[in-house]
């Protein structure tokens, strides 16, 4: 059987491969998504790299497939700081849907994608990311205390998949999944998110397999290798 690639991935490492994977995103302009990564010139350095396995042009054909088979939207995101950014969507045909803004960012363990992206981080690079401060609660849902957090990532590594159950905002689920890069290091995630009206738990759970599958896609697109994947899409 396949050796099952490394999930949590260095934070060096990690951040090596956001700037060869993040490449061309149009929706924010190269300049515009440094400032917002923090990353200045290191970006500006690595974004010639990037735009030969640019993300964004990976994920997009995969998001708008995912966004039609199942009629709610789809986001792209990576970790900024304590925060997930959302770096690319593909809005729900529906009238009613859920909006998060391009380049806006909410804190990553309120999230699906920012859950996802913190249960690829070593212990170290965790407590980093988090700092000294307290766990900011958007709802009544939200996780509050690290306890509780670092039990919910372990299960994620475990099962692949994150889900927010009005963690971000009332009347809205997600269910997110991770993107690998060539070398196995998850540089960012893919969601499917919408209101609660149409999400319901079983609806959500059903659709986590859609979700890991569709990122395993975008995984391949920017160099996973296809021998690394297991029967029924597990990374």
């Amino acid at each position: 059987m396949p050796q099952r690639p490394s999930y949590a991935a260095p934070a060096v490492e990690a951040a090596l491969s956001i700037l060869e994977t993040l490449g061309t995103v149009h929706s924010l302009g190269v300049t515009e998504l440094a400032k917002k990564l923090g990353l200045g010139k290191l970006f500006a350095v690595g974004s010639p790299a990037a735009d030969r396995f640019g993300l964004r042009e990976a994920a997009h054909p995969v998001m708008e497939r995912l966004a039609a088979e199942t009629g709610e939207t789809v986001n792209l995101g990576v970790l900024d700081g304590a925060r997930v950014v959302n770096l690319h969507k593909v809005e729900s045909r529906h009238l009613l849907r859920m909006h998060m803004e391009v380049g806006g960012g909410v804190p990553a363990h309120a999230t699906a994608l920012g859950k996802v992206l913190l249960a690829a981080l070593e212990p170290s690079g965790l407590g980093q990311r988090l700092g000294g401060q307290r766990l900011t609660r958007l709802t009544r849902r939200t996780i509050g205390d690290r306890a509780t957090l670092r039990r919910v990532l372990a299960r994620i590594r475990q099962q692949g998949f994150a889900i927010d159950d009005e963690e971000c905002s009332l009347g809205l689920r997600c269910v997110a999944a991770p993107i690998l890069d060539h070398r196995g290091a998850v540089v960012a995630a893919l969601s499917i998110s919408g209101p609660t009206q149409r999400l319901s738990h079983a609806a959500l759970m059903g659709m986590a397999e859609h979700t890991r599958a569709a990122a395993l896609e975008v995984s391949r697109r920017l160099g996973y290798p296809l021998g690394s994947l297991r029967r029924g899409g597990e990374a």
